[in-house]
């Protein structure tokens, strides 16, 4: 009956938007592509620190010398070739002929300038602090190199933050986050700050070949259940992040389709270790033990995701350990750590999350789960934008948020080291010495097994620490008309939407 009702109401609310629009296609036949998302863009330059669905804008606007395909497979993108001249130096060749949205040929001196702009990047740049120099051959050879050796260079270059940018396009405007100019297959529209809708088009001289959508909308629609609603009434061509609780009626119906896939995201709540309370490990331990993972997978996922045993690291990533140390649920024994905390009456923090369905479920789901042991929480329930400012800032006690990565380094320094404090990712403000240095140590080395020793350590460093604690590894979705073809989920969540088609 809740859902019904919730059903009725989603109509109300967006039988207006659905006045006089043609969906996969628009005037003389134009195929236009609606995507739903459950947060708006917060920036569209690829630079400062951004949330997920800015990201999955922003990666059809720009191209990186290399990417990672659906399969994970590292394919060649704006780069054609490169070799490895020593473990310190890689040499690009790059394409000729690739076109700006604005005209100009990418060259040499683009990717110098855009790889020099993101290390000069607070936000993202802790992946690409190993990177010395950046030298230009000729202008379609550019060469690398790092100050130490570096076995993840390339899975780096495929992240959005090293995408390449029109140089002059940056240089000839003071507000280039509203007006990007990249050289992937669409090109940029317009950006309603308001509603947090994309509009972006095809690039029609893009190297791979035009798209075969004409016009890529997206929109924003932070319920899951809305979501669910703008594919049923084809508001939406494209739904991101659908609830479990709506894979059946998505599933049964004829004119829609479901994608699943298995994800390298990892879910979990973090604890502001700058705060007087949590600076006491003990807390945050007796935090650990008093949720029940698997119930909040239920509640959260509705069973669409696995326990992250106490890692940010997936089984899909190298280096992988279960359970290094396990906080196994306990009610007596989370209040029995609190009250070693001297807490044995109880205590109050604050859970800052972001006003979406799943961080909505989640807060909730945590907020029991500790009052069972005599903690108090208060929600603090704000934007994405809101959300990284207050938690970089370091306003917060409590948080949750989810991180995704395609290599372990990126992930677990982004974590947990002191070069990522803040805006890259360290939110928890712990940080470790020894930490630090066999993260540098495992980046450096070239024997893989070596580097899985080192995460293995790190790991267990870290999960007794429990700055943060790992609570689920994500399975993404996408819910679709039947008439999308050709588009694959990316397990990086960022996905592409070139190689998309509407049929008919």
């Amino acid at each position: 009956m809740k859902k019904t009702i919730a059903i009725l109401l989603a109509l109300v609310m967006t039988v207006s938007l659905l006045a006089g629009c043609s969906k996969g296609g628009g005037n003389d036949g134009e195929k236009t592509l609606t995507v739903a998302l459950t947060a708006a863009p917060t920036h569209l330059d690829p630079h400062p620190q951004a949330s997920t669905d800015s990201y999955r804008v922003v990666t059809q606007i720009y191209d990186r010398l290399v990417e990672l395909d659906a399969d994970m497979k590292l394919v060649p993108v704006l780069a054609e070739s490169w070799e490895v001249k020593d473990e310190t130096t890689t040499v690009f060749h790059l394409r000729k002929g690739v076109k700006f949205h604005d005209g100009n040929e990418m060259k040499a001196e683009d990717v110098k300038f855009s790889l020099e702009r993101c290390i000069a990047s607070p936000g993202v740049n802790y992946n690409y602090l190993i990177i010395s120099e950046i030298n230009i051959i000729d202008d379609y050879t550019v060469e690398f190199k790092t100050s130490e050796p570096c076995s993840v260079l390339l899975q780096r270059l495929t992240l959005d933050a090293a995408s390449i940018l029109s140089k002059a396009a940056v240089e000839s405007t003071d507000d280039f986050d509203s007006h990007p100019v990249g050289c992937g297959p669409f090109k940029f529209v317009s950006w309603d700050t308001t509603s947090g809708e994309v509009v972006l088009e095809a690039f029609d001289d893009y190297w791979e070949g035009r798209p075969a959508i004409d016009k890529l909308v997206f929109k924003t629609i932070p319920e899951s259940i809305n979501r669910t609603v703008a594919l049923e009434t084809k508001e939406a061509d494209i739904a991101y992040d659908l609830a479990a609780t709506d894979f059946e009626s998505v599933e049964k119906n004829p004119d829609l389709k479901l994608e699943k896939a298995a994800s390298t995201t990892v879910w979990y709540l973090g604890m502001n270790t700058r705060d007087p309370i949590l600076a006491n490990k003990l807390v945050r331990k007796a935090i650990a033990t008093a949720i029940n993972v698997d119930d909040f997978i239920t509640m959260v996922f509705n069973g669409n995701a696995d326990p992250a045993h106490n890692t940010m690291l997936t089984p899909y990533l190298p280096g992988y350990v279960a359970d290094a140390v396990k906080y196994d649920y306990s009610v007596e024994n989370a209040k029995a750590l609190l009250a070693q905390a001297g807490y044995a009456d109880g205590l109050t923090l604050t859970l800052y999350v972001q006003d979406s369905q799943i961080f909505k479920d989640a807060s909730v789901t945590i907020q029991e789960a500790l009052r069972q042991v005599g903690i108090t929480v208060n929600i603090k329930s704000m934007n994405a934008s809101s959300f990284t400012s207050a938690t970089v800032d370091g306003e917060h006690q409590l948080f949750f948020m989810s991180k995704t990565s395609i290599d372990p380094d990126s992930m677990l320094r982004s974590i947990y080291s002191e070069d990522s404090l803040g805006a890259s990712g360290n939110r928890s403000f712990w940080t470790s010495a020894e930490v630090d240095a066999m993260l540098d140590e495992a980046l450096a080395t070239t024997d893989s097994a070596h580097a899985n020793e080192l995460y293995a350590k790190i790991q267990a460093i870290v999960a007794d620490e429990v700055p943060i604690y790992p609570l689920a590894q994500e399975y993404i979705n996408a819910g679709m008309q039947k008439n999308v073809e050709g588009f694959k989920l990316y397990p990086g969540k960022t996905h592409y939407i070139y190689g998309t088609s509407l049929a008919g």
